[in-house]
């Protein structure tokens, strides 16, 4: 007797559609990749985060400078 297990294919078939789907909607927004995407995302982290920091430090100067 054959038994199929729906819940099984279902459960594996999700990872790959939820990566085609990924890939699809990156690629129409500005034709990236994800993996662009990645490093992209990356970049302008790395510079929100430097950018925060100089402005942590200059305004920690002014308030000792205050005081």
């Amino acid at each position: 007797m054959i038994q199929i297990d729906f819940n099984n294919g279902v459960v594996q078939a999700t990872p790959v559609v939820g990566a085609a789907v990924t890939d699809v909607s990156a690629r129409l927004l500005l034709g990236l990749t994800p993996s662009e995407w990645f490093y992209a995302s990356a970049v302008l982290y790395s510079l929100v985060m430097t950018i925060l920091v100089i402005y942590k430090t200059i305004r920690e100067e002014k308030r000792k400078d205050k005081e």
